[in-house]
């Protein structure tokens, strides 16, 4: 159990050694600059990612729409047949009983 808690002691030790390197590091002004380089990649991707998602909804949409379309076409063409068979069906039923 000893031993355990001298490696912790230690890695904390070490952990907050590095951990004041690098914060002493980012303040300097080239950190500063890859900051902001940094930040304006991911401003630049991020306006990028929302045209992309505002032009794939529209072709979503468009796409929608067509083959609502093209369903409501295919579905009044089935209802047109089905309309002509049961016609046909009554004027058989009609003829056979006269």
């Amino acid at each position: 159990m000893e031993s355990k808690c001298s490696h912790f002691w230690i890695g904390l030790g070490v952990g907050s050694i590095l951990g004041a390197i690098v914060y002493r590091c980012c303040k300097t002004s080239k950190a500063q600059q890859l900051k902001n380089k940094v930040a304006h990649a991911l401003h630049v991707a991020t306006d990028q990612v929302e045209d992309f998602a505002d032009t794939a909804r529209d072709k979503v949409l468009e796409t929608g729409t067509k083959v609502a379309d093209k369903v409501a076409d295919k579905t009044f063409d089935v209802a047109e047949k089905a309309d002509e068979m049961k016609n046909k069906v009554h004027n058989f039923a009609d003829n056979v009983k006269k």
